[in-house]
């Protein structure tokens, strides 16, 4: 099965974005959970003046912290597309049960099943895991229903 595709920056920014979905609601809750408890050890509870201040003080450096988180994310994913000469050309894949086979501009680089970890996929892309930290984005938005039935196919017989 060969898939030809290329993906634009914002396509990127998505397939980013549910690379880091999990980890983020993680970090959120641990930032949340150190900030009541960083208040509920310095507030007064008897100053319900105190204890007003100190709560949006918590809800003020959640919401920072939120958008400092997107706005990183956003500006990384935007920075390594512009800069990676891969990820702007037109991209074939071919998938068999050898292995998966990139056709990038000037390699031909085939990756056996055993070399994946995993795989995440939604509607629009699937992202094939080497290691926690790198991956590989297969686009979707070209393919028809009984190719992406295939390639899902392919990857719960060769991956977890």
């Amino acid at each position: 099965m060969n898939i030809t595709y290329t993906i634009s920056a914002n396509e990127y920014h998505k397939a980013i974005a549910l690379h880091q979905k999990s980890r983020h609601i993680w970090m959120l809750g641990i930032y949340i959970v150190l900030a009541l408890i960083i208040i509920s050890v310095s507030t007064d509870f008897s100053n319900m003046r105190e204890v007003i201040t100190h709560a949006l003080a918590v809800f003020f450096s959640v919401s920072f912290y939120m958008l400092f988180v997107r706005i990183m994310a956003v500006y990384r994913a935007n920075s390594t597309y512009a800069k990676s000469a891969v990820l702007q050309n037109e991209m074939t894949v071919r998938i068999s049960g050898k292995g998966v086979q990139f056709h990038k501009k000037n390699n031909k680089a085939t990756l056996p099943w055993s070399v994946f970890s995993a795989y995440k996929c939604n509607e629009h892309f699937c992202i094939l895991y080497t290691n926690p930290r790198h991956f590989n984005i297969i686009s979707l938005k070209d393919l028809s229903s009984k190719e992406q039935e295939e390639l899902l196919e392919y990857m719960k017989k060769y991956l977890r």
